[in-house]
């Protein structure tokens, strides 16, 4: 076959091949298009107004809690009073670069694919922090193809509305954390009896542990499950950079006490 036939027919396959590409470019953006035209109304940075119930504690002139009135147990907590090893665990936990994405993770997306094809069901979730707020905030907690476009379409403007702080401030003092118990400020005095001020590395790691199945493994309910996914977290806290390997050590040997 002469040169000028090969040349003729490489030209005609990059031709089709750059058709493909901008016809599934374009059937991408379509699909964005169709299910993003019923969130054109969502203002995301009204969610800076978060004003969820919170416990309502009634205390004696020595500081006893005589009684408390709640619909949810929640105790807010601000960003800037939460210790930096509590943020790390969840990171390390839910979303280790949650500081370098703007609300979508695509190598995570396509990590997670792999796994779960590899592994023959879902074993991996792909959602970043910023979604799972706008997931709780935003939208229904329909698992359909379209809610999951939105998610997606809304992280992006949620990280445009907000900071990466304000949507850890929403995020760590929204979530349930079991019996009963939401954000990490109330799930810490229930767990461990302190503020999440006072918490070790060992005890960040296991709030960390909780928000994957917080209605099943708790501390108290499967404490040995709870162990073997604080220990994850503590590897992967150090496999990020968040801590040494020396400082997780004692957490490890440690037990998992409510």
């Amino acid at each position: 076959m002469s040169t000028r036939r090969w040349r003729k027919i490489l030209g005609w396959t990059a031709a089709l091949g750059l058709t493909g590409l901008v016809l599934g470019a374009g059937g991408i953006a379509g699909v964005f298009w169709y299910y993003g035209r019923n969130i054109e109304h969502v203002d995301v940075a009204a969610i800076r107004d978060y004003r969820p119930p919170q416990v309502t504690r009634i205390v004696a002139r020595d500081g006893t809690v005589l009684g408390e009135i709640f619909t949810q147990r929640r105790t807010l907590i601000r960003f800037e009073d939460i210790p930096k090893h509590v943020v790390d665990a969840f990171l390390a936990a839910e979303d280790a670069d949650f500081y370098h994405h703007e609300g979508m993770d695509y190598f995570g997306m396509v990590r997670a694919a792999l796994t779960n094809l590899e592994a023959g069901e879902l074993r991996q979730g792909a959602s970043t922090i910023t979604q799972q707020v706008v997931k709780n905030f935003l939208l229904s907690q329909d698992r359909t193809f379209e809610r999951k476009i939105q998610e997606l379409l809304l992280a992006r403007r949620l990280e445009q509305a907000l900071s990466k702080h304000e949507i850890l401030e929403l995020y760590l003092n929204d979530i349930f954390l079991g019996h009963g118990r939401y954000g990490i400020e109330e799930a810490s005095r229930f767990y461990f009896g302190k503020s999440v001020r006072e918490i070790d590395v060992g005890q960040a790691a296991i709030l960390a542990a909780l928000p994957k199945a917080p209605g099943r493994s708790t501390p108290i309910k499967e404490p040995e499950r709870v162990k073997a996914r604080q220990v994850y977290v503590l590897q992967q806290m150090v496999a990020h950079g968040f801590l040494q390997t020396q400082e997780v050590e004692a957490a490890i040997a440690g037990e998992v006490v409510p």
